[in-house]
């Protein structure tokens, strides 16, 4: 069995998850949640633990269905200057976040920068039923999940060349892994 380091998870609005399964996102736009002080890239490969809690009224689920995981390739940051808002509509092309989402999400700590993270989405062979717990409840970024989920015979959602050559067309070069 061939699984993430840690069982690290990291906590993501189930459409956007979706979105980076099917190819139509590329990129994680994230500050972090209420609980984070900060945020930051815990692990280079973690599963997307799906999450409906703003769209949902608060409610949490009794299971959630795990069906990809990811692994990072680069991030930017975005901080508050005057090519801010450029930067920020450029983003559009690379996320189904409509450019409100986006506002609200630059907004949010002002004194933090948004990251901008390139990441390669594989859809799991077996989805996996992760049971609720409360440790995984509450606006928090990152999570380490009690499940063992095999992620052998994984399939990149979207090829690596084209990823790459879209995010290179808003943003300068990284170093990629």
């Amino acid at each position: 069995m061939n699984k993430i380091p840690n069982h690290t998870a990291l906590k993501e609005w189930a459409s956007v998850i979706e979105a980076l399964g099917s190819g139509e996102q590329i990129v994680l736009i994230r500050k972090g949640g209420l609980a984070d002080q900060t945020f930051g890239i815990d692990a280079d490969r973690f599963y997307l633990f799906p999450t409906n809690y703003h769209d949902a009224g608060g409610a949490e689920p009794a299971s959630v269905r795990i069906t990809h995981w990811a692994e990072w390739m680069a991030t930017w940051q975005i901080r508050h200057s005057a090519r801010a808002p450029e930067m920020l509509q450029r983003l559009e092309t690379l996320t189904i976040l409509d450019r409100e989402v986006i506002q609200t999400r630059y907004r949010f700590r002002p004194d933090q920068a948004i990251n901008v993270i390139a990441v390669r989405v594989y859809r799991l062979a077996q989805p996996a039923d992760v049971v609720m717990k409360p440790e995984y409840a509450g606006c928090k970024s990152w999570i380490s999940i009690d499940e063992e989920i095999d992620i052998d015979g994984s399939v990149p959602a979207l090829g690596y060349d084209e990823m790459v050559s879209r995010i290179r067309a808003i943003f300068p070069a990284p170093k990629w892994n």
